[in-house]
């Protein structure tokens, strides 16, 4: 008799690896029962197949599922009956597109979608507002470097020839993409308020207004038990900040680390831009011979996952030229690994990457937030905190595009559980999953710990 089991899958970010994902794994197989849940670390999309564009490494996503699906009922004798799925930055995004393919081709005809959660995803897109010199800088850059993918963030993209781009698509309520979103148990996203270069919090919140600008205006309140959510936040009290102002002692460390850091950017951009740059071109290339195939073939791709076929996809990771392919294993690689293969991230580009999202920009500070903690008896009180009066008289909407209040207002159509995180440190974007030992820090750790102590299973 086959046993039954709830597959959780964990797709990582912008030229991420699985090991990007795997504290946050671990924490999952430690805390749940082995026998009850099946954890799938995607491997399909690592490093420069991120560029492709989040519809293909979408679809490179759902026949992985649907291929590991086939694979624990043939060979592991397990009965996927029940799904959770987590996105970590772009994997959020990748993720919605797999799910409305899955959900298209009879996925959840049988099997219970419980949970989808993301970790720092730009749901509303990288686009920022074009106030500052620096925002044009990085709105330009990130549209021209980072291929198909960041035009899509980017939202410039003309998605399926709609006229639309893609993250319109993802949220409009008559598409398969929101359809079977709104099909899950629950809906939840964890944000940073702040120190996240890469993903504001605005855009992983899906907010319109951006409370955090100011860190030294703002009074949170945190929790106790769960040390870098926030249960609430509010103007500071005028006397408070003039109090801290004169008390304040700078961080000497935190002061040397910057200086150094802006001491090396002019090594440290020149090495980031030729290899990202170089990675882009390489990319268009191949999607544009991807979408020519694609073309081709009509919708041979998605009938595939449809008809649950796995011949397709069997080159390894190195095979540029397939169209939606991903390294698969062989039963003794799965025996003698484990459960992974595990590919390392490139040291260089990677430090080089994060020694830059320390690189102060027009928001950041070195000022921060008068803090509190409290004992939070439910929960449920810790998702969707509202600011207090005062903070919403003072804030006004943020002059974003009109792509992107439609966004907005299409996903707050569903209910969602939004967790707001507070990490004290330079880089909370990598810190929100620990992304690696250098991140695995107090606080990135409390978040996944009440991530993982509040995951849905029944």
């Amino acid at each position: 008799m086959a046993n039954k089991t709830t597959l959780i899958v964990l797709q990582h970010g912008l030229w991420g690896t699985v090991s990007h994902m795997d504290y946050l794994e671990k924490q999952i197989l430690e805390k749940l029962d082995s026998n009850s849940i099946t954890t799938l670390n995607v491997e399909c999309n690592q490093d420069k197949f991120t560029y492709d564009g989040v519809d293909i490494c979408g679809k490179r996503l759902a026949r992985n599922i649907q291929d590991h699906v086939k694979y624990l009922a043939n060979e592991e004798n397990k009965i996927v009956t029940k799904f959770i799925i987590i996105g970590y930055s772009l994997g959020g995004l990748i993720a919605r597109y797999a799910i409305g393919l899955l959900g298209k081709n009879g996925f959840f005809n049988t099997i219970e979608p419980l949970l989808f959660v993301t970790f720092a995803t730009p749901h509303l897109g990288v686009k920022r507002e074009s106030k500052t010199n620096f925002a044009k800088i990085y709105n330009f850059l990130t549209a021209h470097m980072l291929s198909r993918t960041g035009e899509q963030l980017q939202l410039l993209d003309s998605f399926e020839n709609e006229d639309r781009p893609l993250l319109n698509i993802l949220a409009d309520p008559n598409r398969e993409f929101y359809h079977y979103l709104a099909k899950f148990k629950a809906r939840r996203i964890y944000a940073n308020i702040t120190n996240d270069r890469t993903v504001p919090y605005w855009t992983a919140a899906m907010d319109t207004f951006d409370y955090f600008k100011d860190m030294e205006n703002i009074e949170l309140s945190l929790d106790k038990e769960y040390s870098s959510v926030v249960t609430a936040f509010d103007l500071r009290h005028p006397v408070k900040q003039q109090q801290q102002k004169r008390q304040r002692k700078r961080n000497h460390t935190t002061l040397a680390i910057r200086i150094t850091i802006l001491l090396l950017s002019p090594i440290l951009l020149p090495i980031a831009f030729t290899y990202i740059g170089t990675q882009g071109l390489v990319s268009r290339f191949r999607v544009r011979k991807i979408l020519t195939e694609l073309s081709s073939k009509g919708k041979e791709d998605v009938e595939k996952i449809k008809e649950g076929d796995n011949t397709g996809g069997t080159s390894d990771d190195d095979d540029d030229n397939n169209t939606l392919s991903y390294h698969k294993h062989s039963q003794k690689q799965e025996k003698e690994q484990e459960h992974h293969h595990h590919k390392k991230e490139d040291p260089v580009l990677m430090d080089t990457l994060d020694a830059m999202d320390t690189i102060p920009n027009e928001t950041s500070t070195d000022k921060s937030p008068q803090i509190t903690q409290q004992k939070t008896k439910n929960r449920l009180s810790l998702y969707n905190i509202k600011p207090s009066k005062a903070i919403q008289q003072k804030y006004s909407s943020m002059q974003l595009t009109k792509e992107q209040f439609e966004i907005e207002k299409n996903m707050h159509q569903l209910e969602w559980e939004r967790v707001m995180i507070y990490i004290d440190g330079f880089n909370a974007h990598g810190s929100i999953v620990c992304r690696t030992n250098r991140f695995a820090n107090r606080d990135g750790k409390a978040a996944i710990r009440h991530f993982v102590d509040s995951l849905l299973l029944d």
